[in-house]
Parts: structure tokens; C-alpha cells; sequence
């Protein structure tokens, strides 16, 4: 555990943060999510539109932003997520942050709103997608959706490769985040579109739930695009 030299302003900020959470409660949001599971310590519902004004209120800090994720809530790791200043956040952070994640509304959340903003997010992604963890792997995946234009050619091909080699899975949030993956590389160029098109359509040919799903998503991508 990660202990803190007590700072009375911040100790001051995270007891008035914490109340304007709880003001900001939505219970039935909180129990409609804990039936899908999505689970965290504690779950007050609040929408993001809210946390987004909420976290305007305050200074983006490294301390504060620690202290927030180091809670738990799912308020609080929003808000740290908010909160975590670009140009001080390193990889070796990216990664402690992302193997404590364990459900699929932070990992969008932190890909959107941070990892995404980094100049190192093409190695994340792979130091992700390469780890043992499905959680990481999924938001490794997840993670190079949404970089997938500052990839070059050389990277956008290792990540097809990967995309194949995951494809195989019993595990649904994993083989939709490679079908969103795939899903947003045909968007680089006609070459990459056709590759990945002729890699889809032996999916099917396959019949493995997980690899047809991917290739159904491809499918209405390219559909789209034309």
C-alpha cells in the first residue's frame, strides 16, 4: 500500500470532494451498473458530463490525482483520471494505473481522456497488448482504436498481426476490442483496408464465435467507408 505525508490542503480537498460526490448521487445509475457488473468500491452513479465540471473546480496534480485513485470509488478514479497532468505521466505510470483497472468503463475512460494524450501511447499499447493480463490486453486494444492515426505503417502491421494472434478468445470485452481495433485501421489507407478485409472474410470461413464477431464489425466498417 502507498502512504502519503499528510498535506492539509489536499486533505482538505478530498474530504470536500468526496462530499460533492455524494451530493451528486444517482442511485439508480449505481445499481443498474452493478448488475452488468461493473463493480468498484463504491459506486455513487454519478455522470461523467457532472465529473468533467466537477474536476474544472480543481488544479490537475500528480498528489491529488494519486490520492483519488488510491480511494477507489469510481467517482474518485474518474476524477484522478481528469486530474492527472499529461506532461508529468509516465509509462511506468500508465502501466501501474492499468493493471489496477478491472472493468471496462475506466479503461475507456483512461484511454479517452489520458493514455491517448501521451507521446509514448504506440508503445503502451503493445507493452499492454503483450501482457498476460485480458484486462490489459483488451485495453491495449482499445488504446490503439483510438491512436490508430498516429500509427505508422510498420506499427499498424505488427498490430494486425496481434489481432489475429488474440483472436481466439472466450472472452467478449477482449474480441470487441479487436474488432473496434480492426474496425479503425481500415481507415489508414486502401492497403491496409484491403489486408485486413482479406483477413476477415477467413474469419467467417473459420466459424469461431469470437474471430466471426470481429469480422462482422470489420464488415460494417467497410460497408460504411464506402
Amino acid at each position: 500500500m502507498k502512504y502519503y505525508i499528510t498535506n492539509e490542503k489536499l486533505d482538505a480537498q478530498i474530504v470536500e470532494i468526496r462530499k460533492k460526490i455524494r451530493l451528486l448521487k444517482n442511485g439508480i445509475v449505481a445499481d443498474s451498473m452493478s448488475r452488468k457488473g461493473i463493480i468498484y468500491v463504491k459506486n455513487y452513479g454519478v455522470a461523467l458530463p457532472d465529473l468533467k465540471e466537477l474536476a474544472k473546480k480543481y488544479q490537475p496534480s500528480n498528489d491529488l490525482a494519486d490520492r483519488l485513485w488510491l480511494i477507489g470509488w469510481r467517482e474518485t478514479v474518474i476524477l484522478s483520471i481528469l486530474l492527472q497532468p499529461i506532461e508529468t505521466f509516465s509509462i511506468e505510470k500508465a502501466i501501474a494505473r492499468v493493471n489496477s483497472i478491472k472493468n471496462n468503463e475506466t479503461a475507456e475512460i483512461i484511454c479517452m481522456y489520458l493514455l491517448s494524450k501521451t507521446d509514448f501511447t504506440p508503445t503502451l499499447c503493445f507493452d499492454l497488448i503483450d501482457s498476460e493480463n485480458t484486462q490489459n490486453q483488451t485495453t491495449g486494444f482499445m488504446l490503439a482504436a483510438r491512436i490508430y492515426s498516429k500509427l505508422t505503417d510498420e506499427q499498424a502491421e505488427k498490430l494486425i498481426k496481434r489481432c489475429v494472434q488474440f483472436s481466439i478468445t472466450e472472452n467478449y470485452n477482449l474480441y470487441k476490442s479487436i474488432g473496434l481495433c480492426l474496425s479503425r485501421l481500415v481507415r489508414i489507407n486502401s492497403n491496409t483496408a484491403n489486408t485486413i478485409k482479406l483477413l476477415v472474410e477467413n474469419f467467417q470461413k473459420l466459424e469461431t464465435p469470437s474471430q466471426c464477431h470481429i469480422a462482422n464489425e470489420v464488415k460494417q466498417e467497410l460497408e460504411f467507408l464506402i
